[in-house]
C-alpha cells in the first residue's frame, strides 16, 4: 500500500515539474504490465524418461483398468466403449480408492489408492532457479543460462507424463486450455517495475497485483497491449520485491513470498516462498521468462484434481505420491516433512496501464498523472 501512495505522489510531482519546465530525471519511472501467459515450465529432452514415460491419457487409463483386474483386451474394449464393459456396465476409474472398506474418488482421496510408482524425470536439464544455493544430486542445469544447481522438483515428479514431456512453444494442455478459458473471466494479473531510469541497469522495485477487470484479447486471440487495468486494492494478491535490471533482464535480488489469487478451473492460487524471477525485456516491450520458488505441493495437486485424470492427463495418485516424495522445501516444524516443492513457471507479460483510485495510471513506458 505504501508503494501505491509513493507512485501516486511521484506521478503528481512529475506532472507539476513538467508544467513548470523542470527536469523529471530525479523522479522514479514506472512501467506497468499484464501477465498474458502463465504455465508450468517444461523441458522435454532425450534421457528424461528412459523407461518410455507414463504415456497419454488413454495409456494411463488402460493401466488403471488393468490394475483393477481386467485383461488388456478388456481394458482396450472399455476405453473404446466410453468406460463401459462388455455388459454395458460403467467402469468408474475415479472411484477406485478404498477408505474404510468403501469406494471413494481418488481425485479427493489420492492416498486411498496404492502408489502406482509412475516414472519420474531423471534428466539433467530444466528451467528454473537455484533456490537453496547448493548443487545436489537432484539438481538440474538450466538449458538457457547454463546455471547449475537448479531446483525444480515439480518437473522431476511430473516430467514423464506426456502432457509435461514437451518443450516451448508447445504448452501443457491443461494449463493452456484453462488459461485461455479464464482470460475472459478471471481478473488479470499485473506486474510493475519502478526505478530511477529503466533504460539502464540498476536497482528496481518489482510489484505484483491482481486487477479488477479481465484481460482484453487482441486480433489474434492473445492479450492486447496497452490496456488500462484497475488495480485491486486488496493486499492478498499484492507482492513486492527488491530487484534489478541487468543486461536486459529483470531479476529479483531479495527473494521473498509471492501470492496471487486465481480462479478455478485454473490454479486456485499461486503461492511461492523464496521467490525468484528472471524476465527478458523484448524490443517489443514485452517480457518473457520464469517465476519460481517453493510452492505447497498440495496446491498444485488441487489444480490437477479439479480437472481429473482425463483432462489433466496424469495418474492422480501417481502425481500425488511423486510430488509428496520429491517435495524439497518448507519442512513441517513438527514432522520435518517437506510441505513445498520447487517449481518454475513460464510467463509472458505485455505493456499495460495500471489505474488506481480512478486518478493515476502507470503506462507501459512511463507513469502518467491524470485526473479521471
Amino acid at each position: 500500500m505504501a508503494v501505491r501512495k509513493l507512485l501516486r505522489a511521484s506521478a503528481a510531482l512529475a506532472g507539476l515539474a513538467l508544467a513548470a519546465g523542470v527536469s523529471t530525471s530525479a523522479f522514479a519511472e514506472t512501467r506497468g504490465y499484464a501477465i498474458a501467459q502463465f504455465m508450468t515450465a517444461t523441458y522435454a529432452n532425450e534421457g528424461n524418461c528412459p523407461a518410455g514415460g507414463n504415456g497419454t491419457a488413454n495409456d494411463i487409463k488402460m493401466r488403471v483398468i488393468m490394475d483393477m483386474g481386467y485383461t488388456k483386451d478388456q481394458a482396450e474394449q472399455i476405453v473404446a466403449n466410453n468406460d463401459k464393459d462388455a455388459s454395458g456396465k460403467r467402469v468408474d476409474v475415479l472411484r477406485r480408492g478404498k477408505l474404510n472398506g468403501k469406494a471413494v474418488d481418488i481425485s479427493n482421496f489420492p492416498y486411498s489408492a496404492p502408489d502406482p510408482k509412475v516414472e519420474t524425470n531423471v534428466g539433467k536439464f530444466a528451467n528454473g532457479f537455484n533456490l537453496d544455493g547448493k548443487e545436489g544430486p537432484n539438481s538440474f542445469t538450466d538449458p538457457d543460462t547454463g546455471e547449475k544447481g537448479i531446483d525444480n522438483q515439480l518437473i522431476r515428479a511430473l516430467g514423464c507424463f506426456a502432457v509435461y514431456d514437451i518443450r516451448r512453444p508447445v504448452r501443457p494442455y491443461l494449463e493452456d486450455i484453462t488459461w485461455d478459458t479464464n482470460m475472459d473471466a478471471m481478473p488479470a494479473w499485473l506486474m510493475s517495475i519502478t526505478g530511477d531510469d529503466l533504460s539502464k541497469d540498476g536497482p528496481i522495485t518489482i510489484t505484483f497485483d491482481r486487477a479488477l477487470n479481465t484481460l482484453i484479447r487482441d486480433a489474434k486471440g492473445g492479450a492486447a497491449s496497452d490496456v488500462t487495468f484497475m488495480v485491486d486494492p486488496s493486499p492478498r494478491s499484492h507482492s513486492e520485491f527488491k530487484g534489478r535490471i541487468k543486461d536486459g533482464f529483470i531479476e529479483i535480488t531479495q527473494p521473498g513470498d509471492f501470492y496471487m489469487l486465481s480462479e478455478a478451473p485454473f490454479h486456485p492460487m499461486i503461492q511461492l516462498s523464496s521467490t525468484h524471477l528472471r524476465l527478458k525485456i523484448g524490443a517489443d516491450r514485452k517480457l518473457t521468462g520464469f517465476l519460481g520458488g517453493y510452492e505447497p505441493w498440495m496446491n498444485y495437486y488441487t489444480f490437477l484434481a479439479i480437472r481429473g485424470e482425463g483432462t489433466g492427463q496424469v495418474n492422480l495418485p501417481g502425481a500425488y505420491y511423486a510430488m509428496k516424495r520429491m517435495a524439497d522445501g518448507v519442512p513441517d516444524p513438527k514432522t520435518g516433512e517437506n510441505t513445498a516443492i520447487s517449481v518454475a513457471y513460464w510467463l509472458e507479460a505485455v505493456p499495460a496501464f495500471h489505474a488506481q483510485d480512478n486518478k493515476t495510471a502507470e503506462s507501459g513506458d512511463t507513469q502518467l498523472a491524470k485526473n479521471r
